[in-house]
């Protein structure tokens, strides 16, 4: 499947900062921040359900996080918690202010055929491994 062309919004949310409090490797910081809230229609366009995988991916990588269906987001919009999921698809440029681009991100969603959300433990190790 081609998969449903967004752009990503995110932020922090109350849910991490309490995961956060437990710790980065605790299972409450992982189901804060490795998901995406897509809208219902676009949600019914990939055929996932909500707490399906779901694959996000931009010029910069891509990454398997957990698909959440939000009724509070428009079409064409999703919504990606700060961390290192999401850091995966975030590019490094910062134009000159010191942060990168966090809002405004063109991506591409798809089911992902398979895939599971690597947990954090994971998604280091695959980092070590690439560089």
């Amino acid at each position: 499947m081609k998969g449903v062309e967004v752009v990503i919004i995110s932020g922090r949310t109350s849910q991490q900062g309490a995961g956060l409090e437990v710790g980065k490797t605790s299972e409450e910081y992982f189901k804060s921040a490795s998901y995406v809230e897509l809208s219902e229609r676009d949600a019914k366009a990939l055929g996932v359900k909500d707490g399906q995988p779901v694959e996000v991916t931009t010029p910069h990588g891509s990454v398997v996080v957990t698909g959440r269906v939000s009724e509070g987001l428009d079409s064409g919009v999703v919504f990606f918690p700060y961390g290192p999921w999401a850091n995966q698809v975030f590019g490094a440029t910062t134009a000159g202010t010191g942060m990168p681009a966090f809002k405004g991100i063109r991506a591409t969603v798809k089911p992902a055929d398979g895939k599971g959300v690597k947990t954090l433990a994971e998604l280091v190790d695959s980092l070590r491994r690439w560089g």
